[in-house]
Protein backbone atom coordinates (compact mmCIF):
# COMPACT_ATOMS: atom_id res chain seq x y z
CA UNK A 1 0.00 0.00 0.00
CA UNK A 2 1.35 3.42 -0.57
CA UNK A 3 1.49 6.42 1.96
CA UNK A 4 -2.40 7.94 2.08
CA UNK A 5 -0.43 11.65 2.87
CA UNK A 6 1.10 10.50 -0.74
CA UNK A 7 -2.37 10.18 -2.34
CA UNK A 8 -4.07 13.27 -0.91
CA UNK A 9 -1.76 15.55 -2.54
CA UNK A 10 -3.78 17.47 -5.22
CA UNK A 11 -0.74 16.80 -7.78
CA UNK A 12 -1.23 13.45 -7.16
CA UNK A 13 -4.97 13.31 -8.11
CA UNK A 14 -4.18 15.50 -11.19
CA UNK A 15 -1.69 12.66 -12.32
CA UNK A 16 -3.94 9.71 -11.33
CA UNK A 17 -6.68 11.61 -13.27
CA UNK A 18 -4.89 12.86 -16.18
CA UNK A 19 -3.13 9.63 -17.17
CA UNK A 20 -5.81 7.61 -16.64
CA UNK A 21 -4.32 5.42 -13.16
CA UNK A 22 -7.54 5.10 -12.14
CA UNK A 23 -8.53 2.66 -14.63
CA UNK A 24 -5.27 0.47 -14.38
CA UNK A 25 -5.24 -2.38 -12.74
CA UNK A 26 -4.83 -2.15 -8.69
CA UNK A 27 -1.59 -3.47 -8.55
CA UNK A 28 -0.38 -1.24 -11.35
CA UNK A 29 -1.50 1.51 -10.14
CA UNK A 30 -0.28 0.72 -6.58
CA UNK A 31 3.23 0.01 -8.54
CA UNK A 32 3.00 3.64 -10.08
CA UNK A 33 2.07 5.34 -6.84
CA UNK A 34 4.81 3.07 -4.70
CA UNK A 35 7.82 4.58 -7.28
CA UNK A 36 6.77 8.24 -6.85
CA UNK A 37 6.22 7.88 -3.01
CA UNK A 38 9.59 6.36 -3.14
CA UNK A 39 11.26 8.61 -5.39
CA UNK A 40 9.66 11.71 -3.35
CA UNK A 41 11.19 10.16 0.37
CA UNK A 42 14.49 9.68 -1.44
CA UNK A 43 14.66 13.41 -2.18
CA UNK A 44 12.75 14.77 0.95
CA UNK A 45 9.88 16.34 -0.95
CA UNK A 46 6.43 15.63 -0.95
CA UNK A 47 4.55 15.39 -4.47
CA UNK A 48 3.33 19.30 -4.90
CA UNK A 49 6.96 19.88 -3.28
CA UNK A 50 8.47 17.87 -6.11
CA UNK A 51 6.52 20.09 -8.68
CA UNK A 52 6.96 23.43 -7.09
CA UNK A 53 10.89 22.68 -6.97
CA UNK A 54 10.81 22.90 -10.81
CA UNK A 55 8.83 26.13 -11.13
CA UNK A 56 10.25 29.70 -10.38
CA UNK A 57 8.75 33.06 -10.87
CA UNK A 58 10.15 35.87 -12.31
CA UNK A 59 10.59 38.80 -9.98
CA UNK A 60 9.98 41.71 -11.77
CA UNK A 61 6.58 40.07 -12.93
CA UNK A 62 5.85 37.34 -11.01
CA UNK A 63 5.51 35.41 -14.36
CA UNK A 64 6.12 31.33 -13.43
CA UNK A 65 8.65 29.33 -16.09
CA UNK A 66 10.09 26.29 -16.09
CA UNK A 67 13.41 25.95 -14.51
CA UNK A 68 16.11 24.43 -16.75
CA UNK A 69 18.33 23.70 -14.22
CA UNK A 70 16.23 22.47 -11.27
CA UNK A 71 14.40 20.34 -14.06
CA UNK A 72 18.63 18.57 -14.75
CA UNK A 73 18.46 17.78 -11.16
CA UNK A 74 15.43 15.85 -11.22
CA UNK A 75 16.76 14.05 -14.02
CA UNK A 76 19.83 13.35 -12.19
CA UNK A 77 18.22 12.08 -8.89
CA UNK A 78 16.03 10.12 -11.11
CA UNK A 79 19.53 8.27 -12.15
CA UNK A 80 20.63 8.03 -8.65
CA UNK A 81 17.45 6.54 -7.79
CA UNK A 82 16.85 3.96 -10.35
CA UNK A 83 20.46 2.84 -9.97
CA UNK A 84 20.25 2.74 -5.56
CA UNK A 85 16.86 0.73 -7.14
CA UNK A 86 18.90 -1.91 -9.01
CA UNK A 87 16.79 -1.21 -12.23
CA UNK A 88 18.85 -0.90 -15.63
CA UNK A 89 18.15 -1.00 -19.22
CA UNK A 90 14.60 -1.11 -20.05
CA UNK A 91 13.55 -1.28 -16.23
CA UNK A 92 15.22 2.07 -15.18
CA UNK A 93 13.87 3.83 -17.94
CA UNK A 94 10.22 2.62 -17.71
CA UNK A 95 10.25 3.06 -14.06
CA UNK A 96 12.10 6.27 -14.16
CA UNK A 97 9.42 7.67 -16.45
CA UNK A 98 6.41 6.85 -13.76
CA UNK A 99 8.19 10.07 -11.86
CA UNK A 100 8.18 12.12 -15.44
CA UNK A 101 4.75 11.47 -16.29
CA UNK A 102 3.46 12.49 -12.92
CA UNK A 103 5.50 16.14 -13.16
CA UNK A 104 4.50 15.90 -16.91
CA UNK A 105 0.65 15.70 -16.21
CA UNK A 106 1.66 18.84 -13.52
CA UNK A 107 2.61 21.27 -16.19
CA UNK A 108 6.13 20.01 -15.79
CA UNK A 109 7.70 19.16 -19.56
CA UNK A 110 10.74 16.86 -18.39
CA UNK A 111 12.22 14.39 -20.83
CA UNK A 112 14.53 11.80 -19.75
CA UNK A 113 16.83 8.74 -21.47
CA UNK A 114 14.84 6.26 -24.35
CA UNK A 115 14.68 2.55 -24.42
CA UNK A 116 16.63 1.16 -27.23
CA UNK A 117 17.22 -2.50 -26.61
Amino acid sequence: MTDPDVESQGSVKQWVAGAGLDHDPAEARERKLRILADFCARVGKQPDDLVSFCILRKKATGERFLSVKRREAVNGWLGEFAAEQGWTGKDAVVNANVVRSFLIHNGVFIQGGVWRG
